[in-house]
Parts: structure tokens; sequence; C-alpha cells
């Protein structure tokens, strides 16, 4: 199998996250729900509800172009990331940030595979390469430069070789809009969500996640590195 061949080889997530399967949608949203009613009750899921709503409608109304003039033109996903935002200050309001950060990471513990899932090649798929390492380094810097393209992060290439690929993200447009909205905490889900996913599915190829600090975490950059194991 060819690596370009490889499920949403060079397309940036503001594609493919806009054309998610209606199947992983509603999964989102019901474990979403579940959670946060788990976590506030009913009534407080009724009041979180009318309070994004209020949220989302004041945020649309915030200056974006900064992140629009660096390349982000597809406003279904603005508008998605906008309603991520109001949905995270409003639990926030209601709780406190440590505890809406919590929460947040229990709802990314039941959303993270299949989303990611959703998003990127399948186990199947990296089995069937010659080089499992070398594909997902091949894979990885296209997603980098689709993701630059789009506006939507900006990079440097910190190593790339038969052992590493290690990436620096400068900028990361899912951390700016929170950031210009006023909750840069938003979009730390989004960073622990890699978290989840990615070291049980790239173990098994016999490559390693690594990863010590994000922009959503109020680092200077997000330093994501794969390497290959030994022996792998």
């Amino acid at each position: 199998m060819n690596v370009e061949s490889l499920k949403n080889y060079g397309r940036p997530f503001s594609e493919t996250m806009t054309t998610l399967p209606d199947a992983v949608q509603k999964r989102i949203r019901s474990e979403g729900t579940k959670v946060i009613k788990k976590h506030l009750g009913l009534l407080g899921l009724v009041r979180f509800l009318l309070l994004t709503w209020r949220e989302k409608r004041r945020m649309l109304r915030m200056d974006l172009e900064p992140v629009r003039r660096r390349g982000v033109t597809n406003e279904k996903f603005i508008d998605r990331l906008v309603g991520n935002t109001a949905m995270f200050s409003a639990t926030a309001k209601m709780v406190g940030m440590e505890r809406a950060l919590s929460i947040y990471r229990e709802i990314m513990d039941g959303v993270a595979i299949p989303m990611n899932e959703a998003l990127l090649p399948s186990s199947s798929e990296l089995e069937r390469l010659d080089d499992p390492f070398g594909g997902l380094r091949k894979y990885m810097l296209a997603f980098f430069e689709a993701e630059a393209k789009a506006g939507l992060h900006e990079f440097r290439v910190v190593e790339d070789s038969d052992a590493a690929l290690a990436v620096d993200v400068t900028y990361c447009a899912f951390c700016e809009i929170p950031k210009l909205l006023g909750i840069i905490e938003a979009c730390e889900s989004g960073c622990y969500s890699d978290e989840v996913f990615m070291p049980g599915f790239l173990e098994p190829f016999g490559i390693r996640f690594l990863r010590t600090r994000t922009l959503g975490r109020k680092g200077d950059h997000c330093d994501f590195r794969f390497e290959r194991t030994s022996g792998a």
C-alpha cells in the first residue's frame, strides 16, 4: 500500500473534522451530554445549554480576523471551534476552571479514540505498509504541510531521520481561537486527546509518541516526537 493512499493523506483538519461521519459526531455529542449531566445534574445541564448558547453568541461577535488572515477560510471549522470554546467557557463559569478541565478530559477519555480513528489511517492500513514508521513519517510531514497551507499550524522540523521525526508547532489555530476568545484553556482537551489516542495506536507498530509541552498548556510550542523503538 502506498503512503499517499492512506486515509486523509495531505488533508488538513479544517477539512476532515467538518466531515466526520454522522455516527462519530453522534457519539461525541452523546458522550459530552452524558458527562456534563453526570457532573451538573439535569437542571445543571439545562443551565449549561442556555449559557453555552449565550457564550457562543457573544463569541461570534468577537474579532477572529487574525486567524482568518493567517489562512483559515473554512467558516464551518471556525464555527465549530467557537462552539467548543463556548461550551468549555460555560462549564468553567459554572464549576470553575480546574473542574472544567477535568470534565473535558473525561469526555475525551470516551471520544478521543473513535474521533481520531475517523480522522487518521486505520491500524489495518498501517499494517499494509512495508515500513510503518517510515510511512508515518511521510504521512505526518504531509499533514503538517497541509495544516500550514490551511493556516492552522506553523511548524519547524527538528529531526527527520530513520530513527525519529520531531516537529515543533509554533502556532496552532486550535489554540489561537480560544486564546482570542479569552479562554485559552478550552483547547487543552484537544492536547489531551492526542495523549489518549496516540500511544496505544502506535505502540503495536514499534513507534513511540512523546510530547513534553503544548501551546494549549501555555508552552511556547508543541514538541511532537515520533520515535522508532529498538528492534522495530
